[in-house]
């Protein structure tokens, strides 16, 4: 597993886990969300268990720390590509 700056980032996806799989809704919408999270997060960690987490998946390019701060689950640059496209963050240039 990594241990470094990305520490603290696992420890919360590890913790988070732990609550996403407790959390159970009545409504089928909102658990599939909850589902798709718990997917998320435990492919977040598999690639923390293979030393991969913090690279890209597409090109093994790093992604950014502080991409990584605002969404530890995302995998790959293009999901950082997408999230500029349309306009959920914006990266200063």
């Amino acid at each position: 597993m990594t241990y470094d700056r990305y520490t603290s980032i696992i420890q919360e996806l590890t913790a988070s886990l732990k609550e996403l799989e407790a959390s159970r809704s009545q409504h089928p919408l909102i658990q599939h969300f909850i589902n798709e999270e718990i997917s998320d997060v435990k492919h977040a960690l598999h690639l923390a268990s293979q030393d991969r987490f913090g690279l890209c998946e597409m090109s093994g390019e790093e992604i950014p720390f502080d991409l990584i701060k605002m969404n530890p689950t995302v995998t790959s640059l293009r999901e950082v590509h997408d999230w500029r496209q349309y306009g959920k963050i914006h990266l200063g240039r």
